[in-house]
């Protein structure tokens, strides 16, 4: 079976469905949609979205005027569902959506931007090393993972327009936010995108200033990434740059998913 991932930065859900930008994107008949900056709790979320027809929904709490928030859409309903890696003082803007699938588990992240007064950078690495260590205890029990979402990290200079000549202590291109996704890969996890297509100019977000969209000035920090297991399976990665209503456009996963081995309805969960 073909199992096709959607992942967007929506930059506030309410208002992309008002403006009649989300539905759209369902078009693509994704078996899972991913959404990140929800920015509202379920409750004050449009009626539609909440019980979108056909989907299981599932939608992280979000603080009274936090800009985080994570949504997930899913055909199957997965085994279960969880919100943040167990820690408080990490798991309070509802940036972490894990969905246990059976056959794999999805990490849905809106990882901290790292500038005030949203943050600082010392906060964002902390929260990159929760999650490095609990996606390297799936690992361990043998658990295939994907993840994706808004990592606000360009990893490296072909994720952006205009990159620096020598390195810098910038956000979002930092010498340790880097390093955060370099240990990610050596983990075992590859950044699907790239198995398909190489090369700068291919950006997730651009700003909303200077008409940056449209001369293509932005970076790419938007990804899905899968572990060592997965890969086999994966048979396309795309950028949906034609998609408006968000600073950020969606980016899409497939996965040839074999029927009775990865599918699904496929083998008992591991412990």
């Amino acid at each position: 079976m073909i199992l096709t991932l959607l992942s967007w930065n929506v930059n506030g859900l309410r208002e992309c469905y008002d403006r009649k930008y989300f539905l759209p994107v369902f078009r693509h008949n994704p078996e899972i949609v991913c959404v990140q900056e929800t920015k509202a709790p379920e409750e004050k979320l449009p009626e539609k979205v909440r019980n979108l027809y056909g989907y299981h929904t599932f939608f992280s709490a979000v603080p009274e005027g936090s800009t985080a928030g994570v949504g997930l859409f899913t055909r199957t309903k997965p085994l279960s569902v969880h919100y943040g890696f167990g820690n408080p003082v990490l798991d309070n803007k509802g940036r972490v959506l894990v969905a246990d699938y059976r056959d794999f588990v999805l990490l849905n992240m809106s990882f901290p931007l790292g500038i005030k007064p949203m943050g600082n950078l010392d906060h964002k690495l902390k929260f990159y090393d929760a999650f490095l260590l609990y996606v390297q205890s799936l690992c361990e029990q043998g658990r295939p993972v994907i993840i994706c979402g808004d990592f606000n990290v360009a990893h490296t200079n072909q994720d952006l327009y205009n990159p620096p000549k020598k390195q810098v202590r910038q956000i979002g291109i930092s010498p340790e936010e880097r390093s955060r996704l370099d240990h990610l890969v050596g983990l075992g996890f590859t950044d699907t995108f790239r198995i398909f297509h190489q090369g700068a100019g291919n950006y997730t977000r651009w700003p909303f200033q200077n008409d940056s969209r449209q001369r293509n000035f932005g970076w790419r920090i938007d990804y899905c990434f899968v572990s060592t297991a997965l890969r086999p399976f994966v048979s396309d990665a795309a950028i949906l740059n034609e998609v408006k209503g968000s600073d950020h456009c969606p980016v899409m996963l497939e996965m040839n998913m074999p029927e009775g081995e990865m599918s699904l309805s496929g083998p008992k969960a591991l412990a």
